[in-house]
């Protein structure tokens, strides 16, 4: 009798498991921390107008008109990506001009509202050597708004990211905190363009001006 009682038990609780193992939930492994999504360099804090040049010398870019100290000209050859860079030749003491330069209107000449970027943002391009290498690039970096007011960064050292050789592209990143934006009540919602200005002698190309997120 006694061993019936266990038998009819053992029956009880199997029966009992069986009816349970339709009922378990099921668990897919998970690791600790979610992978960060990937970031979309086409946008920083819903700025868009990211690429300052790109590939193509249309008419949001300029240059002096003084011939006799510098010439601007499209490159196919000697690009860091797509399809066109900018050949830059230019000598300011030897042709005498007050001043030269090259500038920028991207995104059709638009107002650019840069307001929530200007403290975690940059202006980033690309540069290499026609020929030989130099450390120092003798230009400044201005931005103007649609008011006229233009601030003004001269290139640093640290700005780069190397020397400037004929055989590699060297990374110029200035951040837009550079600027002096308040001290010359410039108006950040009302960007107009982007400006270089040459000084001395150089001989460069010129690629992949856009705004990278610091």
């Amino acid at each position: 009798m006694k061993g019936q009682s266990l038998f009819s038990v053992a029956a009880i609780i199997t029966c009992m498991l069986c009816s349970c193992k339709s009922s378990f939930i099921s668990f897919q492994n998970k690791s600790l921390y979610d992978e960060n999504a990937p970031v979309n360099t086409n946008q920083i804090e819903g700025f868009t107008a990211i690429d300052i040049y790109k590939d193509t010398y249309d008419n949001s870019v300029w240059v002096s008109p003084e011939i006799n100290c510098v010439e601007m000209k499209s490159e196919k050859q000697n690009t860091f990506s797509g399809n066109g860079a900018l050949h830059i030749k230019w000598d300011k003491i030897k042709g005498g001009c007050k001043w030269i330069g090259c500038g920028f209107g991207w995104n059709n000449w638009m107002a650019k509202d840069i307001k929530d970027i200007d403290s975690i943002a940059a202006i980033q391009m690309k540069v290499k050597s026609v020929k030989g290498s130099f450390k120092n690039l003798p230009v400044a970096f201005a931005l103007e708004d649609y008011s006229g007011v233009q601030c003004y960064y001269g290139f640093r050292l640290e700005l780069a990211s190397g020397t400037f050789n004929d055989t590699a592209w060297t990374s110029v990143t200035i951040p837009l905190s550079k600027f002096e934006f308040e001290n010359k009540n410039f108006d950040l919602e009302k960007v107009k363009q982007f400006i270089i200005q040459l000084e001395g002698d150089g001989n460069i190309y010129l690629d992949d001006i856009k705004f990278i997120r610091l």
